[in-house]
């Protein structure tokens, strides 16, 4: 199954739980790539939920645990279909071969009706859950499901389902149609099987009672018959019901009447509305399921707004004028080796500018000058495919160090595990074009946004890192 949309919310609830017992997970590469790929806060807690998902290998356990479902309802289809079969030939087992037709008629349509009722009247009684539609045999298939659920993981993935498909009004419709398809096999098997026990057998039928009179029988079963006999089903005539007493003989023709009247009974108050309602909490569920909703006011998402979609995203953008507040790069790691798989990317600087602006180690990776959209999406792509060790950012110390600028910056450098700043165009003395003023400017940003390596020749920088 492909990792449809309702997968993305299963695991988008998956994760929530998880968060919600054991606390925060870490995510920081995860968020980085939510950021980068944009969009509103819904898409992007789905993202960040399939990339926790992917990480932790769910998404093999979200098929394990659809398999083991499928198998669960292909076991008990199998089951439904030997007991349809057993109550259809139970409800003919007769020594001499005559069958009280009203009680077969109970027998093969008493539990399927009162099950059909029930669920008819949950559609109209409002609960704190949809728990209660299935009423048995699809918590049976629930259970069987969970039997293959192993250790903690699998665990939280199932009652993560279970509660994904609660809130979004599914599990009502999930259980209804199982519910429906599960009595639908046992009332096919058992007109299957009661077609080839009339076929091999002769049965005769009558009726019996102490109280009832014999009108009363003529009017149900002519009642009973009426919408059997719309779809071509035979109903007894009064004559023939009156004789059906048990004590006198009846013809073939009149044993066939009460057997196509039976068979009808079946189809109609059975097999009908079974398929009716399944068809229509299919359609329910289905429509459902195109109309998925996030709740971003629930505990364990709210919080996530601040952290995916901030105030300021980092793609090199000037900010406006505030608080001088600027994010700060990750911890620095051990100073690496010059040889280290290292990117050299130019941060903002001039469409003149020469680049590179030094010979670079024959290992480092040219990432150019980025400074459009387009060059700072396939900067990230390339990041997130590649890892770098060393990250050297180039930036130039004439310009304003912009808070944007810099925040751009320091989320460049959470891709690696160590972070180089190099500032072009220094001031050489007073009578530079760069003042002394925006130099420091550039060195108070980037420490206060955690970078401790700042240099201002490449020869320094390559010197450090010898």
């Amino acid at each position: 199954m492909k990792n449809s949309l309702w997968f993305s919310h299963w695991q988008l609830e998956a994760v929530r739980l998880k968060e919600s017992q054991w606390g925060p997970i870490e995510d920081s590469v995860e968020v980085r790539r939510v950021i980068a790929a944009g969009g509103d806060f819904e898409d992007r807690l789905l993202l960040r939920s399939q990339l926790l998902a992917q990480r932790a290998d769910w998404v093999a356990l979200q098929h394990r645990i659809v398999s083991g479902l499928r198998l669960s309802l292909i076991a008990l289809s199998l089951l439904f279909l030997v007991i349809g079969a057993g109550v259809a030939a139970s409800a003919f087992a007769t020594q001499d071969g005559s069958v009280n037709v009203l009680l077969a008629l109970v027998a093969l349509l008493g539990a399927p009706t009162l099950s059909f009722i029930f669920w008819f009247v949950s559609l109209f009684v409002r609960t704190t859950s949809s728990v209660s539609s299935g009423f048995g045999l699809s918590h049976l298939w629930l259970w069987l499901g969970q039997r293959v659920v192993k250790g903690p993981d699998q665990g939280l993935i199932f009652n993560a389902l279970f509660s994904f498909a609660s809130k979004q009004r599914l599990l009502r419709w999930v259980l209804g149609t199982v519910n429906h398809w599960l009595w639908l096999i046992a009332l096919l098997s058992a007109v299957l099987t009661l077609l080839a026990l009339l076929a091999a057998k002769r049965y005769s039928f009558n009726w019996e009672t102490t109280l009832l009179s014999a009108d009363s029988f003529v009017v149900l079963v002519q009642s009973l018959g009426f919408l059997p006999g719309l779809l071509g089903f035979v109903t007894p005539s009064a004559e023939v019901i009156r004789q059906s007493d048990g004590l006198q003989l009846l013809s073939s023709d009149a044993q066939v009447q009460w057997s196509s009247w039976l068979v009808g009974c079946l189809v109609v108050y059975g097999i009908v509305p079974r398929l009716i309602a399944g068809a229509f909490c299919w359609y329910r569920l289905q429509s459902t399921k195109a109309q998925l909703r996030i709740d971003t006011h629930q505990l364990g998402l709210m919080e996530l707004r601040q952290r995916l979609v901030p105030a300021t995203e980092y793609v090199g953008i000037d900010a406006e004028a505030g608080a001088d507040q600027v994010p700060e790069a990750k911890t620095q790691a051990a100073r690496p080796a010059v040889t280290v798989k290292t990117i050299f990317i130019g941060v903002e600087l001039p469409a003149d500018q020469l680049w590179p602006p030094a010979q670079m180690p024959e290992n480092w990776v040219d990432a150019g000058l980025v400074d459009s959209r387009e060059q700072r999406h396939a900067l990230l792509a390339q990041l997130e495919q590649q890892s770098f060790e060393h990250i050297v950012l180039c930036a130039d110390a004439e310009q304003t160090p912009d808070r944007g600028v810099v925040a751009w910056m320091a989320e460049l450098a959470t891709y690696g595990n160590y972070c180089s700043v190099y500032l072009l165009n220094m001031p050489l003395n007073h009578l530079a074009t760069t003042p002394l003023e925006r130099l420091e400017a550039w060195q108070a940003r980037l420490e206060k946004a955690g970078f401790t390596s700042v240099y201002t020749e490449f020869e320094q920088l390559l010197a450090a890192l010898d």
